[in-house]
């Protein structure tokens, strides 16, 4: 008990008077408990203080910042995990002072880092399940270690499903984003996410369409964080009662199609045994969102359709190829309900369609030949599975032999037909504006082998005017990041063109996700920018005043203002 009241800065302990209680009823006096907590008095709390002010005073500003941040290292430097976990347990509760701590941010932010580093800890648990209890989900989405925490991940994961439920378009994608961060901090968390999803969707039916909108962006973000199709594609079958390996003809051939990102005859044969199986009996079928999932349709249509336009003759077996297409139309038009007279109706007009498309279409045409099929290619864009074969067609056309089209057909003057159709199929189907931005990437990428390159230059601003035209529907951002990525490899000239064209479509406010690489890019580019047309330099200083930014006030600065340059007097 005397070394409890006997070290530094005893009398500052919340428990100081609790132990001093204590060693005065197993016999000890007054004038000892006092001597030893003299004795241990140094004053530190109240040396902090006085160092903060005079801190204050000498830099003329508010260095408590910098105070508690040097407070918060020493704290995570010093942590014991054991001795915390040992004190927590003999009340199972969180000290008061560490309960006043969690309410500011400074010091919640202390306990995530200590949570990274020592996440088995008990206290650092409670503590990260006291921060939840508080509201304060949002700061922590992004950590690992609250997924580790079965009880706190519930409740993150509720609060975010709680926030995703009344969200509308504006700002539904920031409220999916959190989602999607703190589902996908491992597969765990992933596959628990994924249930609860799948088990709601059961049970909401016909309505659960939203609720699948977050099951493909959790299942899209998995994909791209760890590259490893086969374990999203896993989870689905599981959850639809699917086991790979374990007998079912559908999960192997799927896990097949995935794994090597290619339909093999086999496995479609497989799946279109199930499938059609099912359907021409009468009954509902195997579940339709596994032919729906982008890693199974997308290897299917690219067997079908991919390359088709760009090969001299077109040699697929007809008994195969109708497997293939009857599975891309089902998965289109199918449900997971038996399918009506009315159904069947449609699946039979979308397989005629699709073999007429495929042999209509003519291969390395002419651009008469392109001319007289316009028509049917209107009609036929009208349906998305349709357009998406159709961006195949277009990508053939243009790409075929080192783009033989635009050395035969490119015009300054005028914009390439198949471009024009690739903005139409943007505009009528959102969904596909990623496809018909690929297509405007090969053609912006292009090297055409007779263009000298003034002429390689005049169709790249083409592609760019095209490119524009899509940043308005809504489409700005990965352009952008295109373009940024790309920017050591673009003429610069080229570079100040499409800031002109971008920023032309919007006006000010603009977010910040667009302003950052939009600046970066007028950095890179600063001296083409100096030397670029007037309306150019107008529209980039435009921008840059707009924002209350240091870097958009320097860039500013050099910049001429060609609004208010003198002109020369010609005598």
């Amino acid at each position: 008990m005397q070394l409890t009241v006997y070290f530094v800065d005893a009398i500052m302990e919340p428990t100081a008077e609790k132990y001093v209680e204590q060693f005065l009823e197993v016999g000890g006096t007054p004038f000892n408990v006092m001597e030893m907590l003299r004795l241990g008095y140094e004053g530190l709390a109240a040396m902090t203080n006085a160092v903060n002010k005079d801190m204050g005073s000498a830099f003329s500003s508010d260095v408590s910042t910098a105070i508690t941040d040097a407070v918060s290292r020493k704290i995570i430097e010093r942590f014991d995990p054991e001795k915390a976990d040992a004190e927590f347990s003999q009340t199972n509760q969180l000290p008061d002072h560490i309960v006043e701590m969690l309410s500011h941010q400074t010091w919640r932010k202390t306990i995530y880092m200590l949570s990274e580093r020592y996440p088995d800890s008990t206290m650092l648990s409670a503590a990260l399940q006291h921060i939840a209890n508080q509201g304060h989900q949002a700061e922590m989405t992004s950590l690992s270690s609250a997924s580790l925490q079965t009880h706190v991940f519930y409740s993150l994961l509720v609060e975010c499903l709680e926030k995703v439920s009344p969200a509308d378009e504006e700002n539904l994608h920031e409220k999916i984003k959190e989602l999607v961060s703190m589902s996908c901090q491992r597969e765990q968390t992933y596959l628990v996410a994924q249930y609860l999803l799948h088990s709601v969707r059961q049970n909401m039916g016909s309505k659960a369409v939203g609720v699948w909108r977050l099951q493909e962006e959790l299942e899209s973000h998995m994909l791209d964080k760890y590259k490893r199709p086969q374990l999203a594609i896993n989870i689905k079958l599981l959850l639809d009662g699917l086991v790979v390996g374990g007998g079912d003809r559908i999960a192997d051939a799927v896990a097949s199609i995935v794994q090597g990102a290619y339909a093999a005859p086999g496995d479609v044969a497989s799946l279109y045994n199930e499938y059609y199986g099912a359907v021409s009996g009468g009954g509902s079928g195997p579940p339709i969102r596994i032919l729906q999932n982008e890693c199974v349709l997308a290897p299917m249509i690219d067997q079908a359709f991919g390359g088709l336009w760009g090969k001299a003759s077109q040699d697929q077996r007809s008994d195969l190829l109708n497997k293939y297409i009857w599975l891309i139309a089902y998965a289109t038009v199918g449900t997971d309900r038996p399918m009506t007279s009315t159904a069947k109706d449609e699946l039979h007009k979308l397989i005629t369609e699709m073999k007429e498309l495929r042999s209509e279409l003519p291969v390395h045409p002419l651009q008469t030949q392109i001319y007289q099929v316009i028509p049917k290619v209107l009609h036929w864009i009208n349906t998305p599975i349709l357009a998406r074969i159709i961006l195949l067609w277009i990508r053939d056309v243009t790409t075929y032999d080192s783009f033989t089209y635009y050395n035969t057909y490119f015009t300054s003057t005028e914009v390439p037909t198949l471009l024009l159709l690739l903005e139409e199929i943007a505009y009528r189907h959102p969904l596909l504006k990623p496809l018909v931005f690929a297509a405007y990437r090969d053609s912006f990428e292009s090297r055409v082998p007779d263009f000298l390159p003034e002429k390689q230059i005049k169709l790249q601003k083409m592609v760019i005017n095209r490119m524009a035209v899509l940043a308005q529907l809504d489409y700005a951002l990965p352009i952008l990041n295109y373009f940024s990525a790309k920017r050591n490899d673009i003429d610069e000239s080229v570079m100040v063109y499409f800031l002109h064209r971008l920023l032309v479509q919007f006006e000010a406010p603009y977010p910040d996700q667009f302003c950052k690489p939009v600046l970066e890019l007028i950095t890179h580019t600063i001296d083409s920018v100096k030397a670029g047309k007037d309306k150019e330099v107008i529209c980039i200083r435009d921008f840059l005043a707009s924002i209350n930014d240091d870097l958009a006030r320097s860039l500013l600065s050099n910049l001429p203002d060609p609004t208010t340059s003198t002109p020369i007097s010609i005598e």
